[in-house]
């Protein structure tokens, strides 16, 4: 089958995506510079003395990095100006502006209850706006020009995993962002997902 060619409109509006994410992890490194250009130490003292602030930004950076990922699978075969799919990456986009805020607070404030729900309350909304445009690729083959829709298992269980781990740190403050190596287990948690997706397909 012939590749089917993206609407020009969606194309810049990707683009555009793409830079929004390209400035806030270009943000993300500018702390960095103004504390090397303030520190009149060592090398050594500025990395060891800042160890926070350089965790944040690795963090940060991987979160980042991972999402846009995540929507680049998400959009690969979309080709048509969807009002849907335009919506959920909106939603996607502001969560990736707004999540290097919440990884900042984790350097200075990051056992406080508000930041750990800021935080992964943040990568929710990103992950169910995911989810959301994933879904809105396979509700219609004109949108992806009859090419196989991304995997919705994927984005479901990512956004499932993050919902648990969300209210386990907020539940339960003593477990601190350790229900996020909840994610560790999303292979199992797939195939589970897999069967009851099937299974609604089916029932449709």
């Amino acid at each position: 089958m012939a590749e089917v060619p993206r609407d020009r409109s969606f194309d810049r509006y990707l683009t555009f995506l793409d830079a929004i994410v390209a400035i806030a992890i270009t943000l993300l490194v500018l702390p960095l510079v103004d504390l090397a250009t303030e520190h009149d130490g060592t090398a050594v003292e500025l990395l060891t003395g800042r160890l926070g602030e350089l965790g944040a930004f690795a963090l940060s950076f991987v979160v980042l990095f991972r999402f846009w990922w995540g929507q680049r699978n998400v959009v690969r075969y979309v080709v048509v100006d969807d009002p849907f799919v335009n919506d959920a990456l909106f939603v996607w986009v502001a969560a990736m502006v707004v999540l290097p805020f919440p990884s900042a607070l984790i350097a200075t404030n990051g056992d406080d209850a508000l930041t750990r729900g800021l935080y992964i309350g943040t990568m929710l909304v990103g992950a169910t706006a995911l989810t959301a445009a994933s879904w809105a690729t396979g509700r219609d083959p004109a949108i992806t020009g009859g090419a196989t829709p991304p995997d919705l298992g994927n984005s479901v269980t990512f956004t499932l995993i993050l919902a648990v781990a969300l209210v386990l740190t907020l539940a339960f403050p003593a477990t601190s962002y350790y229900p996020l190596l909840l994610l560790l287990l999303s292979r199992w948690v797939r195939n589970g997902v897999g069967v009851l997706t099937s299974r609604f397909a089916r029932s449709e």
